[in-house]
């Protein structure tokens, strides 16, 4: 079944067991109290939607030891810190990070409230003892490090056992380099830094430095070196087991997304920790101590869930894993005091049809089908993808701080990048700067390629990496001379919140704007307002630059529509063309045939022909190719040469402003080609 559209994680809890000589143990869960249906109602709307990856791993009926390449990408793409995490973000693993989790627990105790008997619902979760749970959840040595999934009821328990290794050791150690092997050796190879499919491969690592020596080799190979360090403690296994409820119709597609992109990359950087310093088993007996003080103490339970916040930072990661995931976001990490770990699930950046009927609606998801920026080398157009350019969803200078805090090898580079690469592209550069504004060109990324030096597709890379992490998204540069209108899918809800959707545009009577209203006049207090910018857009569709008051205003406005884009409000309006053959044409060549064959046919009359349209001009047929040529017989051969070359795109499914950046011809050259062949052409418009 096709992915919805709708964010809609299902997690209903996180859950830590353990195994150990002294047997399984029901270690921790969050939240307190959990219930049997998400207590986070997944949100509609995020504006920092953007484009995402989706990279099978293994078969939800087979175990995950194919080899250990993929797990190796997966460990370091789990582990690379703060990826897309704010400097700010980053600062609360200090003193911070105390004081949240102190409102943490003390906002979950408001939530829960009090009543009942606490002693009893402590040890029921889901409405199962925990020690029933406990032995569910921890399976033998042979079904561990694959995929573990469970149902009962409604209720998914999904996750990711791992068990220590035969020799008591966590990870095996990798065989140094340069012994005269060969570089196809999987998992040994430190230089393989992404996955297929990731966004983030290519080494563009943004953080305190990926952890590169971590491979983690999934085959028991007895002669292979072990890790340092032993078991750090008896503990046989750890399983991080995530709740969830999926709907009937989407549990493959959400069970799986889950596994991939959270469950398992956490385990695993669960398990690099475990086997650097007992990270895990540390943290299990703090809890558990904690909760046998508790008990002897007659602590209530929310003062304990409190405490076990407060002092175990492995249960308020899982915490936060919780909230985060559950609304969507990117839950951003930090483990054992050393390792920043960031995990989201992917979302749909944008859609190209409106939903049906029978789909939930997402107001103020962008709408485009100027989607040929794709997720990797293999997806969409690679002759357009270059010619694309970033939207940022967050403030620039706010990112470019985030860089400069970091200390990759690849931050300076990304720097330039994102200091070069902005949406409004326009080709009077000297004349914008001069207004006053003090707005830059916004470029192509073929363009900031040849002006910085820096490859094209480590820019690609780089692009991705950001649009990724919700950083921004790939759309085509912003031109005044494209034509944009009020997205069908804007979230209007944003303006007029007591009307339901969906809502014409009508300004008049209305209750007062609100939400974006107040950003938009700080951001642009001179210019027209909102509301009047919106109902210029809703009128009759014509280029964007006929509502720029003059030359000087310029730059301004494109900054005001992208804006517009980047809150879903506005999309771009495309045109796209078919070749018709009208009935002239084709008596005309009736007639040609018939003075060739030197017969005469006066009957013929035009009645007798009807119009029709070339579905393919590139692949037309003996009589069609006739017509054509037909209707090029008068035409200057300048003319005659870019209809050869543009005829192709002629068919309906290309948009006539892409062709000018296919054939690396001027805009205003296929402009005159098709004028020329006015008659002859039909449009359609369509986002």
């Amino acid at each position: 079944m096709q992915r919805s559209t709708n964010p809609n994680p299902c997690l209903i809890a996180i859950l830590l067991i353990v195994r150990s000589s002294s047997g399984v143990n029901f270690v921790f869960h969050y939240p307190p109290k959990p219930k049997s249906t998400p207590t986070h109602t997944p949100a509609r709307r995020h504006s920092q939607y953007a484009a995402y990856t989706i990279s099978g791993t293994s078969s939800p009926s087979s175990p995950s030891t194919s080899g250990s390449s993929d797990d190796d990408a997966d460990d370091r793409q789990s582990r690379t810190t703060a990826r897309g995490r704010t400097a700010t973000e980053r600062s609360d693993s200090g003193s911070k990070t105390r004081s949240r989790r102190r409102q943490h627990v003390k906002d979950e105790d408001e939530g829960d409230g009090k009543g009942g008997d606490e002693k009893g619902e402590a040890m029921r979760v889901l409405g199962f003892k925990e020690e029933f749970l406990a032995g569910l959840l921890a399976p033998k040595e042979r079904m561990c490090r694959a995929k573990f999934e469970l149902s009962i009821d409604d209720m998914v328990f999904l996750g990711y056992p791992l068990h220590v290794r035969p020799d008591g050791t966590w990870r095996k150690q990798k065989k140094k380099r340069g012994r005269g092997r060969s570089g196809s050796g999987g998992g040994d190879d430190d230089g393989n830094v992404g996955v297929e499919g990731n966004p983030d491969v290519g080494g563009i690592i943004i953080g305190n430095g990926g952890h590169e020596d971590d491979a983690d080799d999934e085959k028991d190979d007895e002669d292979g070196e072990s890790s340092q360090g032993g078991n750090f403690g008896n503990m046989t296994m750890f399983h991080v087991v995530f709740v969830l409820n999926p709907p009937e119709l989407e549990y493959h597609s959400r069970t799986q997304e889950m596994f991939d992109y959270v469950v398992k990359r956490f385990a695993r950087a669960l398990k690099y920790e475990q086997a650097k310093d007992g990270y895990v088993w540390g943290e299990a007996e703090k809890i558990v101590r904690l909760k046998d003080k508790a008990n002897h103490e007659g602590t209530s339970f929310a003062d304990l869930w409190r405490d076990i916040l407060d002092q175990s930072s492995l249960a308020y990661a899982i915490s936060r894993i919780y909230i985060d995931i559950s609304q969507s976001k990117i839950a951003h990490v930090f483990l054992n005091n050393n390792l920043g770990l960031s995990l989201q699930m992917p979302i749909i950046s944008e859609i190209s049809v409106m939903p049906s009927i029978t789909e939930p609606q997402v107001p103020g998801l962008p709408l485009t089908t100027a989607n040929s920026f794709g997720d990797d080398d293999a997806e969409g157009d690679n002759m357009l993808a270059k010619h694309f350019t970033l939207l940022f969803l967050e403030d620039v200078n706010g990112i470019l701080k985030d860089i400069a805090a970091e200390a990759a090898d690849s931050s300076a580079s990304l720097a330039r990048f994102v200091e070069a690469c902005r949406p409004t592209k326009s080709f009077v550069l000297t004349l914008l700067l001069k207004s006053g504004y003090g707005v830059n060109s916004i470029i192509r990324f073929l363009q900031i390629s040849n002006s910085c030096g820096i490859p094209l597709h480590e820019i690609q890379v780089m692009a991705r990496h950001l649009v990724h992490w919700r950083k921004a998204r790939a759309i085509p540069p912003i031109h005044q001379r494209d034509t944009y209108i009020v997205s069908p899918n804007a979230d209007m809800k944003k303006f007029f919140p007591s009307i339901p959707l969906p809502i014409t545009i009508v300004l008049t009577d209305q209750p007062r704007l609100h939400t974006l209203i107040p950003i938009y006049n700080t951001l642009f207090p001179t210019l027209q307002p909102l509301p009047k910018l919106l109902t210029l857009l809703s009128s009759k569709p014509k280029p964007f630059s006929a509502f720029i008051p003059s030359r000087a205003h310029r730059p301004a406005y494109l900054e005001i529509l992208a804006f517009l884009i980047r809150h879903g409000l506005a999309t771009q309006l495309r045109n796209f063309a078919w070749l018709r053959v009208t009935r002239q044409i084709k008596r005309a060549m009736t007639s040609s045939i018939s003075s060739l064959l030197s017969h005469k046919n006066d009957s013929d009359s035009e009645d007798e022909y009807e119009d029709s349209i070339i579905l393919e001009p590139h692949q037309a047929s003996s009589i069609e190719s006739s017509w054509l040529e037909m209707m090029t017989r008068d035409q200057p051969p300048d003319i005659k040469a870019l209809f050869d070359r543009i005829i192709k795109y002629l068919n309906g499914q290309h948009a006539i402003e892409n062709i000018a950046v296919r054939e690396g011809i001027a805009r205003k050259d296929v402009g005159r080609v098709l004028g020329a062949f006015d008659g002859f052409v039909i449009y359609a418009r369509h986002w």
